[in-house]
């Protein structure tokens, strides 16, 4: 119940940040709008601090895995990836988006189109008595049929967190794990590809129900479009 508040924050983070970014905005001044979003909370629900600091992949910084904002202004025709979330009596829900900042090339629609299905073909997979590795391979699945390639893991369990990491460190969606999921886990799911200054990112905090899964976070996952 608290993660799924926390999941109401994120998502509210997200909007705000969605509505704010624009070409010439410097990424210090989104980031405080996010955090006065991320503390105010939203529908009667006070947020907390989130246990990681919010990303922005942009420019050189787009391939990092967890980069500090800068006072660098966005740009025209830029690709952005954010990575809030929300946090409520110290339960974060992480969810990540990409921003396209005017036109971008055909390139970035493709990868974009690949990483909103292999998050969904995930989504499709995770129930109870799953492997973490199987939902790893439905992932790769849609990768094969794209040619790309991304070695890292693609989630992580996630719950209780304090700075500056807000993994629990006990579950691994990565090929070859043979961890068995079960009723009531909570992991980010990340669906990201980066390529040296630009990357697309999707991701969604997940619970395993009796059946299937549960999305905490209610935002679209195709990449979001700014003229």
């Amino acid at each position: 119940e608290v993660m799924r508040s926390a999941a109401k924050i994120a998502s509210h983070v997200m909007t705000v940040a969605c509505e704010h970014i624009s070409p010439g905005m410097r990424q210090c001044d989104l980031v405080a709008k996010v955090l006065s979003a991320q503390v105010s909370g939203v529908a009667g629900l006070g947020g907390d601090t989130t246990a990681l600091c919010p990303l922005i992949l942009a420019g050189e910084a787009a391939a990092t895995a967890h980069p500090m904002w800068t006072a660098a202004p966005f740009e025209a025709d830029q690709t952005v990836a954010l990575e809030l979330g929300g946090a409520c009596r110290r339960y974060n829900a992480g969810l990540a988006r990409t921003v396209q900042l005017g036109k971008g090339p055909q390139k970035v629609f493709d990868t974009a189109k690949a990483v909103t299905e292999g998050l969904e073909a995930v989504l499709q997979t995770i129930r109870p008595g799953t492997a973490a590795g199987d939902v790893h391979r439905a992932w790769q699945a849609v990768l094969d049929r794209y040619g790309l390639i991304k070695e890292s893991r693609i989630g992580y369990s996630i719950g209780v967190g304090y700075s500056p990491d807000w993994g629990e460190h006990t579950l691994n969606i990565y090929k070859g794990d043979n961890t068995i999921l079960q009723p009531n886990v909570c992991f980010h799911m990340i669906a990201v590809m980066q390529f040296g200054d630009w990357g697309v990112e999707a991701s969604e905090a997940i619970r395993v129900t009796e059946n299937g899964s549960e999305l905490f976070c209610n935002f679209p996952k195709e990449l979001h479009i700014k003229s």
